[in-house]
C-alpha cells in the first residue's frame, strides 16, 4: 500500500520519512500511496490526499512529494513523484483543518527533507501536535522544554509509555511527599509529572506511535491523580499548620468537590452539544487557561510556598475553584437555553 520512490536516510524524530509512513500507513489499508523518500506528510495531508486521490500534494518548493491512487495508477504516480510530466495535477497544500483532540485548527503539512533542514520540520511537526486550548502553563510554558525532550526521547528510541509509566510513579512520590508535609520536594515531582504528561502525548503523535492502551493509561492517570493530590496536600498542610485543620479539611471537600462538578459539566457538556466546553466561544477557550484544574491548583500552591503562605494558598485553591466551578455551570446552562433557538457549534470549526 505504500511506494517509496527514492531514497533518503535523513531521520525525523529518529525516523526515516519512509518509516514514519509505514507507521502512519498501518492505520490505512484503503488506498495506496505513492511518496517521496525525503517527505515528511503529517496526518491531517495525509487525509488529504486520500480525500483527493490523483493529485500529487507538493511542497512550498514545488517539489513533487506524495500522491494517493489506485492500483492502475500506480506508474503514472511514480513519475509524477520522480519530478516526470504526468497528467496528474500537482498542488502545494493550501488551508487549515481543525482537529478535535488538540481543540484547535492547524495546516496541512507535507514538507521534504531534502528542502528544508531537519529541525525546521521538526519544530512545524511538534507545534502541529501542540494543543490549542489548554492551561496557561501547558500552553506557554512547556512548549519550548517539551519539543527538546521529545526530540531527544525520539532520537534515543524511548516509546511513549515509558514517559507515561515514570510520570506514574511521579504521581505516587509527588503524594508522597505531599502528605509528608514536604510541600518542596512534592511540588517539585508534581511539576515534572506534568511536564512528562505533555511529552508523551507529543512524543506519540510525532513518532505516530499512539496506542489504545497508552491512551488508557496517560487519560486514566489525568482523571485519578488530582484527588488524590490534593488529599495529601490537605494532610501534609495539617501536619506542618495543626492549628489550621479546621480551614484546610473543608477547603480539600470543597475543591474535591468542584473537581468532581467540574468533570460532570464537560462531559455532559461534550455528549449533549458533540464538543469540548472550551472550544464552544473564545471566552471558554480564555477561560480554559486559568480554570481550576491541576496545573492551576499547583501553581497557585507553588506561588504560596514562595511567599510563605501554603495554608492560605490551598485556601485560595477552594474559593478558584468554586468560582472556576459556579463558571462552567452558567456556561452549560447559557448553551443548553441557546440550543432551543439554534444549533451549538464551536468557533473554531
Amino acid at each position: 500500500m505504500l511506494h517509496i520512490v527514492g531514497e533518503c536516510e535523513k531521520r525525523i524524530f529518529g525516523l526515516r520519512p519512509a518509516q514514519r509512513l509505514e507507521h502512519q500507513m498501518r492505520k490505512r489499508d484503503d488506498v495506496i500511496l505513492v511518496v517521496d523518500a525525503s517527505a515528511v506528510i503529517d496526518d491531517g495531508a495525509l487525509d488529504w490526499l486520500v480525500d483527493h486521490r490523483g493529485t500529487v500534494i507538493a511542497s512550498m518548493s514545488g517539489r513533487a512529494l506524495a500522491v494517493a491512487v489506485d492500483s492502475s495508477d500506480v506508474a503514472s504516480a511514480k513519475r509524477a513523484v520522480s519530478g516526470q510530466p504526468t497528467q496528474l495535477p500537482v498542488v502545494i497544500p493550501q488551508g487549515e483543518q481543525f482537529v478535535r483532540k488538540l481543540r484547535r485548527r492547524v495546516a496541512l503539512g507535507a514538507y521534504s527533507l531534502a528542502d528544508e533542514p531537519v529541525e525546521a520540520i521538526e519544530k512545524r511537526l511538534f507545534s502541529n501536535v501542540y494543543k490549542g486550548v489548554t492551561d496557561i502553563v501547558t500552553k506557554y510554558v512547556w512548549p519550548w522544554p517539551a519539543f527538546h525532550v521529545t526530540r531527544f526521547c525520539a532520537r534515543l528510541g524511548i516509546t511513549p509509555n515509558s514517559i507515561t509509566f515514570v510520570g506514574v510513579i511521579l504521581v505516587f512520590v509527588a503524594g508522597w511527599f505531599f502528605y509528608q508535609g514536604d510541600l518542596p520536594t512534592g511540588l517539585a515531582a508534581a511539576w515534572l509529572m506534568t511536564f512528562l504528561d505533555t511529552v508523551d502525548g507529543k512524543l506519540a503523535r510525532v513518532t505516530n506511535s499512539s496506542s489504545a492502551f497508552g491512551n488508557l493509561l496517560d487519560h486514566g492517570t489525568d482523571v485519578i491523580h488530582p484527588p488524590i493530590w490534593w488529599f495529601c496536600l490537605a494532610h501534609g498542610l495539617v501536619v506542618s499548620h495543626p492549628a489550621d485543620s479546621i480551614r484546610v479539611w473543608p477547603a480539600f471537600w470543597i475543591i474535591l468537590s468542584c473537581y468532581l462538578i467540574g468533570r460532570i459539566v464537560e462531559i455532559s457538556f461534550h455528549r449533549c452539544f458533540g464538543f469540548n466546553q472550551y472550544i464552544w466561544q473564545p471566552l471558554d477557550s480564555a477561560f480554559r487557561l486559568i480554570v481550576s484544574r491541576r496545573n492551576i491548583i499547583l501553581l497557585i500552591m507553588t506561588v504560596g510556598l514562595i511567599l510563605g503562605l501554603p495554608v492560605m494558598a490551598y485556601l485560595l485553591c477552594a474559593a478558584w475553584s468554586v468560582i472556576s466551578t459556579a463558571i462552567q455551570l452558567i456556561r452549560i446552562t447559557q448553551a443548553f437555553v441557546l440550543a432551543r433557538r439554534r444549533p451549538v457549534t464551536s468557533w473554531l470549526y
